[in-house]
């Protein structure tokens, strides 16, 4: 059950995330460049930020789980093990470098960028070329100028809103990446928990029945 509800938060919280990603710096129109820059540090920070409210919340679940499961014991017991502060345990555990969350990669790469730039590149000077072409052969020599300009005024129009769909794209692969990384990590917690706990009722001659409330 533990696990359930612990994946269920993990959802939430980058339902969230994406939401008021889209509320506040994707909405229709937003500058590419800034967005871009900005969003690709930013979003990591964000990530970091909420599994370290996970993190808590994953306790919470892990420690109300212990106390039922030693609730049988005596009263010595069950004083030493809040004496124990097994919260303060974990969060030291996953101070530990080989414990610590580290996304991969820890920034947002647009790995469409640089397809779409090529892409763009060769249809806008299709685009040009051909509309050079046809005025040529029809002589209309004057309006070559003012049809150029609209042809580049619709080639970054196109360039701009082909690119917003991608670092859509782009953000939607890392927060699921993410995601699943967060969870993978709040698992190996679980596990550090679960194993820290037994040794300490093993230590105090306290046998546990049965696996954790997962």
């Amino acid at each position: 059950m533990n696990q359930n509800n612990i994946k269920k938060d993990v959802m939430i919280e980058f339902s969230n995330l994406k939401s008021t990603l889209q509320q506040t710096y994707l909405k229709p129109g937003f500058n590419v460049d800034q967005t871009k820059n900005f969003l690709k540090t930013h979003i990591p920070k964000e990530i970091v930020y909420k599994t370290e409210v996970l993190l808590d919340t994953q306790l919470n679940y892990l420690m109300a789980d212990a106390r039922e499961r030693i609730k049988g014991a005596d009263i010595q017991l069950q004083n030493a093990f809040f004496d124990a502060d097994f919260r303060k345990r974990v969060h030291e555990w996953t101070k530990q470098l080989e414990n610590k969350i580290a996304l991969e990669p820890d920034i947002v790469r647009y790995l469409h960028d640089r397809q779409l730039k090529q892409s763009l590149i060769l249809s806008g000077l299709n685009f040009i070329l051909g509309t050079v072409t046809v005025n040529v052969v029809l002589g209309i020599v004057a309006g070559i100028v003012t049809i150029l300009l609209s042809a580049y005024a619709f080639g970054f129009y196109l360039n701009q809103e082909k690119a917003r769909e991608s670092i859509q794209i782009d953000i939607d692969k890392y927060l699921a990446s993410a995601q699943e990384q967060v969870l993978q990590w709040l698992e190996k917690v679980g596990i550090a928990f679960e194993s820290d706990f037994h040794h300490f009722c093993s230590t105090h001659g306290f046998i546990l029945e049965g696996k954790s409330n997962e």
